[in-house]
């Protein structure tokens, strides 16, 4: 977890993170090339044909008693209907490996949690790269029906590997990628990567460790989209500021993760940035220790999450952001979750037929604030 300030001030580097490597994206060294001069916005927009799955069924779910502090529950009608692939199979198309498969998502209440069992393909057309071919996983996700926020110090998400999971059942990982290096700066030329190749596809995302098909940024490819869009309409950016997210996934203690945009206090859909920088020097190589937290920098804390409304619950709730810049405009790190504000279930640790990750070691606090 980077050192957190609040200030501009560059900090010393903290201790390298110890995590499992992701594997299997081992390919032919990347050539030297010179960083460009670009501005860090993602590449993929809208969904690829085929036709995707639409929100899912809108009848009655079992209601419980929404949380007095966070005022909603996953059984509510606004969340219980967020999840994509449950109520029909949707196939979609590698288009690195060619052939199709089908996103499929399950969802079961047991005792105080709601279990997501998934096979982990996405609901739209995708890129596997270099860590071909991306596979069906049985992927097992497990939430609290009512999250709450831990009353401690926040718990530090896994460098490498999930860290949470999409409402079409793919998995999140961290902002690292197999070398140690980040996948999204790597993916924008900040630096050159000379331990190993690897690629993110059009969508942000590829296939991984057991064929593990996940995200490392949000490129749009997630979000539901009413209309179709052929593979084309990935050349330009059409994430639009009139639109106000929906949730896009949950975050392993439970809380929901929305997109970049959402209503400010005047009601005007804006970005939600986040407040991380690198330091001064780095360039992504070192992976989440080439930035550092500041305070205030942008819009969110240090695990990439805030307090307010959003479009499922009227009332102040926890939740997280995906973000594509921090408050300078630069690099969005850590794109994602980062850390954990509520109690975490540790199963997601180990979610698949691989064994997962793990939790972060010797518990994974973060740095305590200077």
């Amino acid at each position: 977890m980077p050192d957190v300030i609040a200030d501009t001030t560059p900090v010393p580097d903290s201790p390298t993170s110890t995590s499992v490597p992701e594997q299997n994206l081992i390919s032919t060294s990347v050539p030297p090339t010179s960083v460009p001069d670009i501005e860090p916005v993602p590449i993929a927009t809208e969904t690829p044909t085929p036709t995707l799955q639409g929100p899912a069924s809108t009848a009655a779910p079992i209601v419980v008693d929404p949380d007095p502090v966070n005022g909603i529950s996953s059984l509510t009608p606004d969340w219980s209907g967020v999840w994509l692939c449950e109520d029909s199979p949707i196939e979609s198309e590698d288009l690195t490996a060619g052939g199709t498969q089908t996103c499929l998502v399950t969802t079961e209440v047991v005792g105080d949690n709601l279990v997501i069992t998934t096979n982990g393909i996405p609901n739209h057309n995708f890129e596997s790269t270099l860590g071909c071919c991306a596979s069906e996983q049985n992927s097992v996700w497990t939430i609290p029906l009512t999250p709450a926020l831990s009353g401690g110090d926040p718990v530090t998400a896994p460098d490498r590997g999930p860290v949470a999971f999409t409402v079409s059942g793919v998995a999140i990982y961290g902002p690292e990628e197999g070398p140690g290096g980040d996948a999204v700066a790597l993916e924008y030329g900040y630096f050159i990567e000379d331990r190993q190749a690897v690629d993110l596809g059009v969508c942000g995302g590829h296939g991984g460790p057991g064929g593990e098909y996940h995200y490392h940024y949000d490129s749009n490819c997630m979000h539901w989209h009413s209309d179709d869009q052929d593979i084309a309409g990935y050349g330009e950016l059409d994430l639009s500021t009139a639109v106000v997210s929906q949730i896009i996934g949950f975050a392993f203690d439970g809380f929901p993760i929305y997109s970049t945009f959402e209503s400010n206090t005047d009601g005007v859909p804006s970005e939600v940035r986040s407040s991380y920088r690198l330091r001064t020097g780095e360039d992504g190589y070192g992976g989440i220790d080439d930035y550092v937290y500041v305070e205030d920098l942008g819009d969110l804390d240090e695990c990439n999450g805030h307090s307010g409304s959003t479009p499922e619950a009227h009332n102040e709730i926890y939740h997280y952001h995906s973000t594509l810049t921090n408050g300078d405009g630069d690099l969005g790190f850590p794109y994602f979750p980062l850390c954990y504000k509520g109690v975490v279930n540790e199963d997601n640790y180990q979610t698949t037929d691989i064994g997962g990750l793990g939790p972060p070691p010797n518990g994974g606090s973060p740095p305590p604030r200077p």
